[in-house]
């Protein structure tokens, strides 16, 4: 007799379907699954290495930089903290980019390239609240909104008008509530005396968090981006200070509207297009201002250039990253930042009615990286200026320099002197804060030829990054 041993070991035999078909033995789905698995591994490896697991030879998505300790001589003791990291971040908007400007950056400039190593960029940085600046509305709502929700991330956009781009802050839900918002619009907002010298369709955002951890405690966040007009030295100084009276009138709305609050932090991140030693910084750093030297001559300068009347109306950001400067009648000024100017009487009078602009706010703004970054890389700190800030986070084909910041925004009574660098363990002490890490910014002798560049960085800026603790105790 035959014996029969088709049930012998039913598990391992692979059974036909509808069609005719080997259906898989648990054993090879199984096999499979793990197959799955381990390539999902190696995928999920290679995106938390910066590595583009999309191309055959494993080059890195973007350059990752690291998170360097700031060094204390003492720390400021705290019993109850919490840890937060912040980023500003310029991403190019993908509707100012033109060949002309950005000659042989090659396919990184196309936004399904540039869009996977942004995103893993910010993804692997791992931030609490993001701040960024240049992006574009539709990428807004069609990729970065729901593809940070999915990471936990709520967020809030402005722009002016039906402008392409504009400014975007994100806040992980897990930490924070959201409370209030200020939308700053810089060409509606009057200051006294001084009027807006063209319009500029530039924007700003404040967002009121409180801390799910402590509700009676909330942070404030500011972004924006500036004027980017080489002769916009006088506007963007006339931006700067709107941007701190806005965020010192956020904070009293929000005490009043919330009277349970008993501290509130105050911090402003974003393209200021503005130079450590240009008026718009210092106006806002080193207070009592006064302007003199480089920083007299670049102002005073561009009070005598005449914005064209036709500005404006969606012409104003088709002219940004320098695409379409105006030069017209013989009278103009051929370069911003000049040797030497002189002003005439009406122009040295705008000059010193923005000097007392600025003096007359008691508000004042700190730099993160001014004050740390020299203790953690002493080589690229202070190079062309003497606040101790990194030399450059602006790299494109034509211009190099130090655009971006991370504010922290904080009262002045009118009297002090704040002009020299404040110390990095008095400003913890002052604000109930530690400054723990701070991202590495590139050496000039990193670079190379003008950003974005594929498997460098996505942007022709460089994101920057500060970790704290707050006190809450």
């Amino acid at each position: 007799m035959t014996e029969n041993t088709s049930n012998k070991h039913p598990e391992k035999i692979s059974k036909k379907n509808k069609g005719g078909h080997n259906r898989p033995s648990p054993e090879e789905i199984g096999e499979i699954r793990r197959q799955r698995q381990e390539k999902k591994k190696l995928r999920e490896k290679l995106i938390a290495e910066g590595r583009d697991v999309d191309d055959p030879s494993g080059k890195p998505l973007y350059i990752k930089r690291e998170m360097l300790e700031v060094s204390h001589e003492k720390f400021l003791s705290i019993e109850k903290g919490l840890r937060l990291r912040f980023m500003t971040y310029n991403l190019l908007a993908q509707t100012l980019i033109r060949r002309s400007m950005f000659p042989d950056n090659g396919p990184i400039l196309k936004w399904t390239n540039r869009s996977k190593p942004l995103f893993q960029e910010v993804k692997n940085y791992n931030c609490d609240i993001m701040c960024m600046q240049e992006m574009d509305y539709t990428n807004y709502d069609n990729f970065w909104k729901p593809k940070l929700s999915d990471l936990g991330y709520h967020s809030r956009f402005n722009r002016s008008g039906t402008k392409s781009h504009g400014v975007a802050i994100f806040y992980r839900d897990s930490l924070f509530t959201f409370i209030d918002i200020c939308r700053i619009d810089y060409d509606s907002e009057r200051t006294g005396a001084i009027s807006p010298r063209t319009i500029t369709q530039n924007v700003g955002l404040i967002v009121g968090l409180s801390l799910k951890s402590d509700p009676d405690k909330v942070i404030l966040f500011g972004t924006t981006h500036l004027f980017w007009h080489p002769f916009g030295t006088y506007e963007r100084t006339r931006q700067t200070y709107i941007a701190l009276a806005k965020c010192r009138e956020f904070q009293n709305r929000i005490r009043i509207l919330h009277p349970k609050v008993n501290k509130i932090w105050k911090f402003f991140a974003g393209d200021f297009n503005s130079q450590p030693y240009d008026s718009p910084y210092l106006s806002i750093t080193s207070k009592p201002v006064q302007y003199n030297s480089r920083c007299k001559t670049v102002i005073s300068c561009s009070t005598s250039f005449q914005f064209s009347s036709l500005r404006g109306g969606g012409v104003a950001h088709e002219e940004e990253k320098g695409g379409n400067v105006e030069k017209y009648g013989e009278n103009q000024p051929k370069d911003p930042v000049p040797d030497t100017f002189i002003p005439t009487a009406d122009q040295l009078e705008l000059v010193e009615e923005m000097q007392k602009l600025h003096n007359s706010l008691p508000v004042r703004a700190i730099s993160m990286y001014s004050v740390g970054y020299k203790l953690v890389d002493p080589v690229n700190a202070g190079i062309d200026n003497d606040r101790n800030e990194p030399f450059f986070s602006n790299w494109a084909h034509t211009w190099r320099g130090l655009l971006d910041y991370i504010f922290l925004v904080k009262e002045w009574n009118g009297n002090d002197n704040c002009k020299d660098i404040d110390q990095l363990e008095q400003f913890e002490t002052d604000n109930d804060l530690v400054l723990e890490k701070l991202l590495k910014m590139p050496h000039p002798k990193d670079m190379d030829k003008g950003l974005p560049r594929q498997h460098q960085y996505p942007s022709d800026h460089l994101c920057m990054i500060a970790q704290i603790s707050l006190k809450l105790l």
